[in-house]
């Protein structure tokens, strides 16, 4: 499933590239048509710049992710 995210600073981006680093599966960042790995701290500062900015991760499972990135997500959109 593909969220909205909302950084407010380049610490947020730090801290949740630290949070994502700690799940197994596969995450990217998208914006438009740039894709990056959000596992890579310069790859998500550089793609953060871009307007909208949303996050897919590549599990069946991941409502752990999801509370742990929930500062992040642009409104509540945990159901």
């Amino acid at each position: 499933m593909r969220y909205s995210l909302n950084f407010q600073s380049p610490h947020d981006i730090i801290d949740f590239v630290k949070i994502v680093n700690e799940f197994d599966y596969d995450v990217d960042l998208i914006s438009g048509k740039k894709i990056v790995d959000a596992k890579s701290i310069v790859g998500a500062l550089a793609i953060s710049k871009a307007g909208e900015l949303d996050v897919i991760a590549h599990a069946e499972e991941c409502s752990d992710f999801l509370k742990q990135i929930r500062p992040y997500l642009k409104q509540d959109q945990m159901s």
